[in-house]
């Protein structure tokens, strides 16, 4: 897999939509259905993946992308 580590929630959404609108989803023609191929997952650091591997990513994204990252662990139900 590969992603997109972004510092913000608001910004790996808006590249999310980006990919979204790119290939068409009916959320996007119709306000309502599939809006992303993929959504972000807060990290251990408090930042942002988004799993990209398959996006159409530019060349500056390509060259950005990691292999891994730490999820922030999701406390337990008591």
């Amino acid at each position: 897999m590969l992603y997109l580590i972004y510092a913000s929630k608001e910004a790996a959404i808006e590249r999310a939509d980006e990919e979204g609108k790119e290939i068409g989803f009916d959320y996007w023609i119709h306000g309502t259905g599939t809006r992303w191929l993929t959504y972000p997952a807060e990290t251990i650091d408090h930042m942002w993946a988004l799993d990209v591997t398959d996006y159409d990513l530019d060349e500056s994204e390509k060259s950005s992308t990691v292999d891994h990252y730490t999820p922030l662990p999701q406390p337990e139900d008591d």
